[in-house]
């Protein structure tokens, strides 16, 4: 099967950061082996819009900031279970940037998300709290776009999508 894709049509490249290849705190499994896909995919896209972790050095996600607390751990938050992670994606790190293997020249806008210390994101949409908006519903909104793709590194996470 072919799929036609439109002009008005949207790719959404998810958290393709350093943190999140093998090299990073936060690795997935072969996550480099998605790039050169990535970058032929978005070829065919004139909408091009990225998600990027983007977290505090001190941020409630990590375990670094709950003591004796271990990554893979979970606490209690007002607004959910959170799940602690390690130390990653933190503001203006190596581990934060997008990888220098993406080559999409002609992307529209990044979409930084879990930026406020006490609220961790996984959406490309809403922070955990589910009431924060990140700015992309609004921007698809606005552009009138037609269909949206996702592709990336831990896209399951983006794709909390029960609300919209």
């Amino acid at each position: 099967m072919t799929i036609q894709i439109s002009p008005r049509d949207v790719l959404v490249v998810v958290d393709v950061q350093n943190d999140f290849l093998p090299i990073g705190h936060l690795a997935v499994a072969d996550g480099d082996a998605v790039m050169r896909l990535i970058n032929a995919l978005a070829r065919h896209f004139t909408n091009v819009i990225f998600t990027q972790d983007w977290h505090s050095a001190d941020h409630i996600s990590c375990a670094s900031q709950h003591e004796s607390k271990a990554p893979f751990e979970t606490i209690e938050l007002a607004y959910s279970t959170q799940m602690l992670w390690p130390d990653h994606c933190v503001w203006n790190s190596h581990g934060a940037e997008l990888s220098a293997d993406l080559d999409i020249p002609h992307s529209q806008l990044i979409i930084r998300k879990g930026y406020d210390r006490a609220i961790d994101s996984y959406s490309g949409f809403q922070e955990a709290d589910r009431e924060t908006q990140t700015g992309l519903a609004g921007y698809l909104s606005e552009r009138d776009v037609g269909r949206l793709y996702v592709v990336g590194l831990a896209t399951e996470l983006l794709c909390r999508l029960d609300h919209h």
